[in-house]
């Protein structure tokens, strides 16, 4: 009973959140729904009804939450708010339960936003397939990010990822080759912008445009045209990549462990963006790269066949310079993998088990 109450609770808290916010429209709306799961009873996951009655303030009815692939019903795409929460929202709470969010960006215009986060929690359950009931009251971290679209004052589409490879890492498994990088390592941005960065009421209106036309550059030239890092890189540069890849701390290591390969792995790309979106010197862009698989990557061989790779990479830019200090990437390599054949969830078990 202490756990409904507690729930019940946040609906009204919920549906409390300050509509006299001068932030951005969808930064306001944002930060209100990441207060309802920052202060959940962990008690009280599994409550459904008031789940709906809570995150139905904060989405719309037909909302689209679009996310990992896992082969079992855990995650993947919902297409509406009561499947989201069968899908996603219980079997989190059910693998992780107390979890601390750690922003390090929120990026926010009126209509489109963005995170990217790392969760510092303990295991409880499974997820996807993955054991975590093996660590039970393990630690464990991961990073995630989220992408938003408004329809009015709700979330009309949601796109989340999770490092699923690092999640596998801490459950005991490595399922790709070990980087030769700094695996699992993340930072906040190395500017005084505060955390998470940018500070909306200190933005000058006109850099988050000036940033858009930068970061799509980069964008454009790193995946698409270029054969080597955009100029626009510093040569001290940080780019924290996802668990496979690693953390470069200079353009060299970014083009050597990232750039390159992913050239060599993946002929004929092109991009589908579903959000660029700015605030400040802060971006962040997500959607899919479509290729063909004709090179080997992280330790597979080519297939020869089409991919499409889902990605979320978010940038501080240094608008004096014209130059991106920092970058950040999250890729669905699971979800990459298994459309050319490679299912890396086929390898939790003790031929890929790691001791932590």
């Amino acid at each position: 009973m202490l756990g409904i109450f507690l729930l019940s609770s946040l609906v009204l808290l919920a549906r409390a959140y300050d509509e006299s916010c001068v932030d951005p429209k969808a930064k306001c709306v944002i930060r209100s729904m990441d207060q309802v799961f920052m202060e959940l009873d962990p008690g009280a996951w599994d409550n459904k009804t008031a789940w709906l009655n809570i995150l139905s303030e904060f989405y719309t009815q037909d909302m689209i939450y679009d996310t990992n692939y896992t082969p079992n019903e855990d995650l993947n795409n919902s297409t509406d708010l009561g499947m989201w929460i069968d899908k996603e929202v219980i079997p989190y709470f059910v693998a992780f339960g107390n979890v601390t969010f750690n922003q390090l960006f929120f990026v926010a215009e009126e209509e489109t936003a963005t995170t990217t986060t790392y969760a510092k929690t303990t295991w409880r359950g499974d997820i996807g397939t993955i054991p975590g009931s093996n660590k039970i009251d393990q630690e464990t971290t991961h990073r995630i990010y989220d992408f938003y679209i408004m329809r009015e004052d709700k979330i009309r589409y949601n796109w989340m990822l999770l490092d699923m490879v690092e999640i596998m890492w801490y459950a005991g498994y490595q399922v790709l080759p070990k980087s030769s990088l700094r695996e699992g390592w993340v930072a906040p941005p190395a500017a005084m912008d505060g955390i998470p960065a940018p500070i909306s009421r200190l933005v000058n209106p006109m850099d988050g445009p000036n940033s858009k036309i930068l970061v799509e550059e980069a964008l454009l030239h790193d995946i698409v045209y270029g054969d080597e890092p955009s100029h626009l890189w510093k040569d001290d540069m940080n780019w924290y990549g996802p668990f496979g890849i690693g953390h470069a701390t200079n353009k060299a290591d970014y083009e050597i462990h990232f750039l390159k390969p992913f050239r060599d792995a993946f002929s004929n790309r092109e991009l589908e963006i579903n959000v660029l979106t700015c605030e400040g010197a802060y971006c962040g862009v997500n959607g899919f790269i479509h290729a063909m698989h004709t090179g080997p990557w992280l330790g597979e061989e080519a297939t020869n066949l089409p991919i499409r790779i889902r990605f979320g990479f978010h940038y501080r830019v240094d608008l004096q310079q014209k130059s991106i200090p920092e970058g950040y990437a999250l890729i669905d390599i699971p979800g990459a993998f298994i459309q050319v054949g490679v299912d890396l969830f086929s390898r939790l078990t003790p031929d890929f088990a790691v001791e932590l």
